[in-house]
């Protein structure tokens, strides 16, 4: 079935993240293997499908015009006691169709020699031996159903939230309840908000540990419709009964065409992804964003963070863990850090009660209202100051 027996490199996974890694080693000059367990790479889609702005992701590659559902042109936010943010930022990010998106980047992964392999679950994956580790891959379905084996020099295992395939090898990737939301994903017929923004609940007012959303997707004419909270709360109800009575009360008559739902590693970045020839890569490492969940642009970014660093490892010859601490410090530096001051900010506003809530929001509101300049804050010199204070001292 494969081309191969032997692989400089196996990319477990074909979301953003593997693709980007696989595409990046190949033009690299090494011999990768992609293996996606799904017949249909990007379907079914679990996400809200908002990512970072066009020229960012056009840095990876060509992004072909099907792709792209709506170019993002601000933000709004219903808070607390009616106190709502409107961040106007032209061209700040767009959304995705991820039907399309997921296999467009595994597609130009093929293009520039990748070997793209789908319905193969990747089973277990070996300790290094002679410099290799062997990947054993379940292929096909049902009656049909076989066993192959090949060998990689490295493995990267882009294998998604809670990657089992990391924990297999013995990282502690296991998703903890308080670092974890789960969220339902709802499309519904029609554009429900302002076509050209993303739309949020959030606060004491509408679900505090998490928030409400609705990103319009322009081509399609539907809109992802989803909420979202803490596993460790408890809310009285699941995530999705929820979901549909925010949808009904916030759009009576709401037509839905289809739901999905998930989690979401919110803890920030995992501290150790990475072993002698094998490094996480993705959700799997918990890249996603942990205020707002979001994980397509970090993904790609990390992706191409660990073919750099891979390559450099075949070029000098030294795939060991300590030499691929190096991609995880590119992480950190890049998106790392600034998701360790997302965490924290968004304990702090979770854990304020609703007139500090409202203050906050407020203080937000007008350095929104002024082109989010710092100088915004001496508007608020009272509320800026105090926020500002119990935030730092916040553990």
């Amino acid at each position: 079935m494969f081309c191969n027996n032997e692989y400089d490199v196996v990319v477990i996974g074909a979301g953003p993240g593997g693709s980007v890694a696989a595409r990046n080693l190949s033009r690299a000059g090494h011999k990768v293997l992609l293996l996606e367990k799904r017949e249909k790479i990007g379907y079914p889609v679990r996400c809200g499908e908002a990512s970072t702005k066009l020229s960012d992701l056009q840095t990876y590659g060509p992004i072909d015009e099907d792709c792209i559902e709506t170019i993002i042109n601000g933000l709004y936010i219903y808070g607390p006691n009616g106190v709502n943010i409107d961040l106007a930022q032209k061209g700040t990010g767009i959304m995705l169709n991820r039907e399309k998106f997921d296999p467009w980047l595994a597609h130009l992964a093929a293009n520039d020699g990748v070997e793209v392999v789908t319905r193969a679950r990747a089973e277990f994956v070996g300790d290094v031996e002679s410099g290799t580790r062997l990947v054993r891959v379940k292929l096909g379905e049902g009656a049909g159903e076989t066993t192959e084996e090949v060998r990689a020099k490295m493995v990267i295992a882009a294998d998604g939230v809670e990657s089992r395939i990391g924990r297999q090898v013995g990282l502690d990737c296991l998703q903890k309840p308080a670092f974890t939301c789960t969220g339902v994903d709802i499309q519904v017929q029609g554009i429900l908000t302002k076509p050209d923004y993303l739309t949020f609940w959030q606060g004491h007012d509408f679900i505090n540990d998490g928030y409400i959303w609705s990103f319009p997707k322009v081509k399609s004419n539907v809109t992802n419709f989803g909420a979202g909270f803490l596993i460790s709360n408890n809310h009285g109800s699941n995530v999705l009964d929820i979901t549909m009575e925010w949808l009904y009360k916030l759009f009576p008559g709401a037509q839905i065409n289809h739901v999905v739902g998930g989690v979401i590693p919110v803890s920030s970045v995992l501290k150790d992804y990475t072993l002698d020839r094998f490094a996480l890569v993705g959700d799997a490492a918990h890249h996603t964003n942990p205020l707002t969940g979001g994980g397509i642009a970090a993904a790609m970014r990390a992706g191409r963070f660990c073919a750099q660093t891979v390559h450099e490892g075949f070029e000098c010859g030294n795939l060991s863990k300590e030499f691929l601490k190096t991609y995880e410090k590119r992480c950190y530096d890049y998106f790392g850090r600034m998701h360790d001051f997302e965490y924290k900010f968004r304990r702090f506003l979770l854990n304020v009660n609703k007139e500090e809530q409202t203050e906050l929001y407020k203080v937000l509101q007008n350095f929104a209202k002024h082109g989010c300049k710092k100088r915004a804050f001496l508007q608020t010199p009272v509320s800026s100051a105090k926020m500002l204070y119990k935030f730092l001292k916040f553990k």
